[in-house]
Formats: structure tokens, C-alpha cells, sequence
């Protein structure tokens, strides 16, 4: 919990005072969906089929679980640089008290088949209140990844709900940059 809470910290630290240094091409940011963006997502693609489903709602893109109590949304193809340390952020506006939610990639020619159900960037938690959650991608996918994908590689991000076929969780942004 005590890590959670200091990757956020970090993390939003990091949303306020890159705010001044994006005018000055300090950060590169790389993806930025606000709610509606995400909210355009299609269901995750997973091995068994399309799973789980979006809404919009006051202002955040509501992710809801599949009937089995676990689903979501992916993101359109994207293309990463782990040479330039990319980080993730999620903006989690509220997710109910029971739930869970996750960031998974996946890659888009996934080289065994255990892949095509992604690696963890964010695993299961019930952050939430508007928080940001983060994660230092290159760190997260760690050198094994890299041996088989390299540093430059294209796939989708799953943003999912768990814990029961009535799972929810609302996002308010997710955001990409490079550290370098």
C-alpha cells in the first residue's frame, strides 16, 4: 500500500511539474487520452474473444468488466520506445469499494502464446479519487520482454475492471512520456 501511494505521489508530482517543462520540450509526452478518447476504445481482444465494455459518465470513461467478472477496454495500436523510458499514467477517478482494476500491454505479435494476455504494467488495486497510478514501463517489462520485442515494438494497452460481472472503474486520462 505504502508503495502504491508513493508511485502516486511521484507520479502526480511529476503531472504538476512537467506541466512547465512540456512548453520547454522537457517531456516528451508520447500518448494522451482524455475520458471521451477512452471511451471510444473497443472491448479488450483477448484469446476467448472481445471482453468487457466502456461508457462515458460525468466527465470519465467507465470501464465495465465482461460477465465473468473480468474485462475491459484496449486501446488503438500503439508503437513504444523503451530506450527512451517511457512511463504510464492512469487517472482513476473512482473505483467502488470491492473492485478491482489493471493496465496490461499486450504486444501485437505476441512471441509465445501466454503473452496474448498481456503483461502486467498495473496490477490489480482499487486506487482511486482521481489519482494518478504509474508505472515505469521499461522497468515493468523488464529485460526479458526486451530480449524477445527489443527496445521498439508496437501493441495495445488494456485498461480493465474485476472482481464481479458488476465491476467498474472510472478513468479520467491516460497518458504516456519519455524520460528521455
Amino acid at each position: 500500500m505504502v508503495r502504491k501511494c508513493v508511485i502516486a505521489v511521484m507520479a502526480a508530482a511529476f503531472v504538476f511539474a512537467s506541466a512547465g517543462c512540456q512548453k520547454q520540450g522537457g517531456v516528451s509526452w508520447v500518448y494522451n487520452w482524455d475520458s471521451n478518447s477512452i471511451a471510444a476504445w473497443g472491448p479488450m481482444a483477448t484469446p476467448g474473444g472481445g471482453e468487457g465494455s466502456v461508457s462515458r459518465g460525468g466527465g470519465a470513461a467507465i470501464v465495465h468488466a465482461a460477465a465473468d467478472g473480468w474485462g475491459g477496454v484496449q486501446s488503438g495500436k500503439i508503437s513504444l520506445d523503451l530506450s527512451k523510458d517511457p512511463v504510464l499514467l492512469v487517472q482513476v477517478r473512482e473505483n467502488a469499494d470491492g473492485f478491482k482494476w489493471g493496465a496490461k500491454f499486450v504486444p501485437a505479435n505476441p512471441a509465445v502464446d501466454d503473452h496474448a494476455w498481456g503483461f502486467y504494467l498495473i496490477e490489480d488495486n482499487n486506487f482511486k479519487w482521481n489519482n494518478y497510478a504509474g508505472t515505469d514501463m521499461k522497468l515493468k517489462l523488464g529485460q526479458d520482454f526486451t530480449g524477445l520485442y527489443g527496445e521498439k515494438f508496437e501493441g495495445v494497452l488494456w485498461i480493465y475492471a474485476a472482481g464481479s460481472p458488476d465491476a467498474t472503474v472510472e478513468i479520467t486520462s491516460v497518458r504516456i512520456f519519455n524520460q528521455k
